[in-house]
């Protein structure tokens, strides 16, 4: 992700606040690029400042229906997972005592995490933000709570499905309403054939749509899901695949671990740490930007803060979407 000399004046005024120490141009590239772990900490806690305003302030909390109120929850739980993000760099050691190993940061629980925020994004975007009517969200947020209640309900096991009848009758009334939702909309009645048969096939089981023009469905793997956020130049093309190449327990995961403490070159430090800290950056000024399009009372909030500050949350997804909007 390269910024402009203009981009990086901005971000000198931050830096230079944060350091207490005036920055030169390369000194700020060199922070921008995330050197160190401390660059990494420091821009982290820039980001996660704000999304803390926001959910303790009255207008992160307003909500008209429950949809909204999940919507402003969903910024929580990008927070925590950030948050666990940032404290995962400090590292982790052992001492039993009569030995000790020095602070490591594994880079497989660090690209585990950055996946789990990017799967979040992008389930938010299909579900709050690419939506073009109130009917298209309807149907894909019911398809994605019948999903996840259904799983909850397939979890019973059978000595809860006998003791407790009541609570499975109450469980399959809420997946019910999901589709009784759906199939009030006036787009539903609407659909061809085809589309509703989609809608019922996947109900329960799939909920990572997007309509198209002609209103027909399309599915949404994680692996293609970039191509929604309307980001230039395929950036994020692979990001997917090589978050569960590096999280799973692949043959390439085992390796790096094998190569990633080594005295002469710790590339858990220098390298991994770093690379994972931008794409959960990315991700994070991504969803607030879009969250704040949702939600005008927060972009309020940030055009209220200084400069600097709201260039830093905002220049991620500038520098990759070009919108020039949150600077």
């Amino acid at each position: 992700m390269e910024f402009s000399e203009e981009q990086l004046k901005k971000l000198s005024v931050l830096f230079e606040e944060k350091v207490e120490k005036e920055l030169t141009i390369e000194e700020v590239r060199k922070f921008v690029q995330l050197d160190t772990i401390d660059d990494c900490k420091q821009y982290l806690r820039v980001m996660l400042d704000f999304f803390f305003e926001v959910f303790k302030s009255p207008e992160g909390r307003k909500a008209m229906s429950s949809l909204e109120n999940e919507r402003n929850i969903w910024l929580q739980t990008i927070f925590s997972k950030s948050c666990h993000f940032l404290y995962l760099l400090d590292g982790v050691g052992y001492n039993n005592g009569s030995n000790h190993l020095n602070p490591i940061i594994d880079p497989s629980v660090l690209f585990t995490i950055a996946r789990r925020i990017y799967e979040s994004v992008i389930a938010f975007e299909l579900l709050f933000v690419i939506p073009s009517t109130e009917d298209e969200q309807t149907i894909l947020y019911n398809l994605f709570m019948a999903q996840g209640l259904t799983e909850r309900l397939n979890d019973f096991d059978e000595e809860m499905r006998s003791h407790n009848p009541q609570r499975v009758a109450e469980e399959q009334q809420n997946i019910d309403n999901c589709m009784n939702e759906i199939e009030k909309t006036e787009l539903y009645s609407n659909l061809s054939q085809q589309t509703k048969n989609q809608i019922k096939n996947a109900f329960g089981i799939r909920y990572r749509y997007v309509f198209e023009e002609d209103n027909t469905m399309k599915r949404v793997s994680f692996e293609d899901a970039y191509k929604y956020l309307r980001i230039k130049k395929d950036l994020l093309k692979n990001t997917y695949s090589f978050f569960s190449l590096h999280g799973h327990p692949s043959y390439l995961a085992l390796i790096q671990f094998h190569d990633a403490f080594k005295r002469e070159s710790r590339a858990d430090l220098t390298i991994m740490a770093p690379h994972a800290t931008q794409c959960v950056l990315a991700f994070m000024s991504i969803f607030i930007v879009d969250y704040m399009k949702l939600v005008p009372e927060i972009k309020a909030m940030y055009d209220k803060l200084e400069e600097p500050r709201r260039f830093a949350i905002g220049m991620y997804e500038d520098a990759m979407k070009g919108e020039k909007k949150f600077q």
